[in-house]
C-alpha cells in the first residue's frame, strides 16, 4: 500500500498517517462502506456532564464567583447569604401548625403544604437543621473548625494584637490633606482590630480579608519594601509590584498543602494550632499582617506564639534557598525575606516567637524565631519611610 503525507514527516511514517489507519479501521468496524457525513452539533449526544478541563470541579453555590474572565481583581458577582431571622430554624410553632390547621373547615390549602411537616428528617447546615436532600442541606453544609486541639484544658487564647510596644512607634510626618483622609480611614482601636482579626479567620476565601490587606504593608513584603528604601530597586516600581503580586507555583503548592503540614507540625511539637486572621496594628495601621495560624504550646513561656509554613517542591533541606544546614540543624537565612516577615508578625501581633515550618518532599523542618527588637526597630523605620513617601502616594493615585 502507497501511502504519503503533506507534512515534513511525511516521506516517512507520521502521525497522521497512523490516525488516518486507526480511523479506517474504525469505521470498518462499524461497518461503514464510505466514510460518514459530519454530525451536526445539534445532532450529537449531550456532553455537558464531561469536564472541559482539570480545573473545572464540583463546588458550592455560594462560593462561586461570576466575573468577566479579562477581570483581574476580587470582584465579581457572588452570594450574600446570610441568616436574617434570629429566631429557631425551622419554627417549631410552624412545624405543629399543620395539624392544627387539619381542624378548620373548610380545608385551607397551606395545611396540605405543612402536612406531615413535623415528619421531615433534618440534617445539620450553616444556618441550623434544614430537610434532608434540600439545596441548603447540601450548598450550605455546616462549617467546620481547622483547629488543631491536642491539649483540651488549654487556656483561652489572647485578644490579639497585644498591646502595642515602643519598637512599632510612628514616624514625624506631615501629611498632605489627601494623605491625612487616607491614613485616617486606615486607624482602628484595639478592639476593631480584634474583631477583624476574628472576622477574617478564613484569609483567602473571606473577601474582608483582601480589601483590608490593599491599602497597607503586609508583613510578606516588608523584606521588598525595605530593600526598596534602601535603594537596590526604583520605590516607584516597588510599589507598584508590591500592589498586586501573582500566584506562584509554590504559593499555590502552598494554600493546598497547608492543613496537612499544620497537622504534621502540631503532632511533631505537641501544640495547638488555631486559626488566623488579618491583623492590624493600632499604633500603626498602614501594617499588617497574616500568620499561618496561632499556637498554644504548654512547654513553653510564653505558650503562645505563632507559626508560619513554607512549602516548596524540593526533596530536602539542603535544596531549599531560604534554609542552612550547619552542624546538622536546619535554620532560616536571616538575610532571606522570610525572616523579615516573621519579625513583622511578631511585631504587628505582640506576640514573643513564631515556629517557621518548611515543608519538603522528604520532611517537615520547625525552627522557632524569637522576637528581635533591635531588628523590628531598624525595619519600622524603614517601612515607614517607603510607606509614607513612596507606596501611599502610588495606592492613592
Amino acid at each position: 500500500m502507497a501511502f504519503s503525507c503533506s507534512c515534513v514527516a511525511g516521506k516517512g511514517f507520521c502521525n497522521h498517517i497512523v490516525a488516518l489507519l486507526y480511523q479506517t479501521a474504525h469505521y470498518l468496524q462499524l461497518g461503514h462502506k464510505t466514510v460518514p457525513a459530519p454530525l451536526a452539533c445539534t445532532s450529537d449526544l449531550q456532553r455537558w456532564h464531561r469536564p472541559r478541563t482539570q480545573g473545572i470541579h464540583p463546588e458550592l453555590v455560594s462560593h462561586v464567583v461570576v466575573q468577566k474572565p479579562t477581570t483581574g481583581g476580587s470582584s465579581g458577582v457572588r452570594s450574600t447569604l446570610y441568616q436574617a431571622y434570629s429566631g429557631p430554624f425551622p419554627d417549631p410553632d410552624l412545624m405543629a401548625a399543620g395539624a392544627k390547621l387539619h381542624q378548620v373547615q373548610p380545608l385551607p390549602l397551606i395545611a396540605l403544604v405543612l402536612d406531615g411537616l413535623s415528619d421531615i428528617e433534618l440534617t445539620p447546615s450553616k444556618f441550623g437543621p434544614v430537610p434532608r436532600g434540600s439545596p441548603m442541606s447540601y450548598h450550605c453544609p455546616p462549617e467546620t473548625s481547622s483547629d488543631i486541639t491536642l491539649h483540651q484544658l488549654s487556656p483561652e487564647f489572647p485578644a490579639l494584637p497585644l498591646p502595642l510596644d515602643r519598637a512599632l512607634s510612628n514616624l514625624s510626618f506631615v501629611p498632605t490633606l489627601h494623605q491625612q483622609l487616607h491614613l485616617h480611614s486606615l486607624q482602628v482601636s484595639p478592639q476593631m482590630a480584634n474583631e477583624i482579626e476574628k472576622g477574617t479567620r478564613q484569609q483567602s476565601r473571606c473577601p474582608a480579608w483582601a480589601q483590608l490587606r490593599q491599602p497597607r504593608l503586609t508583613a510578606s513584603r516588608f523584606r521588598e519594601a525595605c530593600a526598596s528604601w534602601e535603594g537596590n530597586v526604583d520605590p516607584e516600581a516597588a510599589a507598584k509590584a508590591l500592589a498586586g503580586q501573582m500566584q506562584t507555583p509554590a504559593m499555590l503548592r502552598g494554600l493546598q498543602m497547608e492543613s496537612e503540614v499544620l497537622s504534621i507540625y502540631a503532632k511533631l511539637k505537641d501544640v495547638n494550632v488555631m486559626s488566623f486572621g488579618f491583623v492590624i496594628s493600632p499604633g500603626a495601621p498602614h501594617l499588617g499582617a497574616s500568620p499561618d495560624g496561632r499556637v498554644y504550646d504548654p512547654s513553653e513561656s510564653p505558650p503562645f506564639g505563632l507559626v508560619e509554613v513554607k512549602s516548596t517542591t524540593k526533596h530536602d533541606a539542603l535544596q531549599v534557598a531560604h534554609l542552612k544546614s550547619e552542624n546538622g540543624s536546619v535554620s532560616l537565612r536571616r538575610s532571606h525575606r522570610y525572616y523579615w516577615q516573621v519579625q513583622g508578625q511578631l511585631a504587628v501581633t505582640g506576640l514573643e516567637w513564631c515556629d517557621f515550618v518548611t515543608d519538603t518532599q522528604a520532611n517537615v523542618y520547625v525552627e522557632r524565631i524569637w522576637r528581635d527588637n533591635e531588628f523590628i526597630l531598624k525595619m519600622k523605620n524603614k517601612l515607614d519611610l517607603f510607606y509614607y513617601n513612596t507606596y501611599m502616594n502610588v495606592y492613592l493615585e
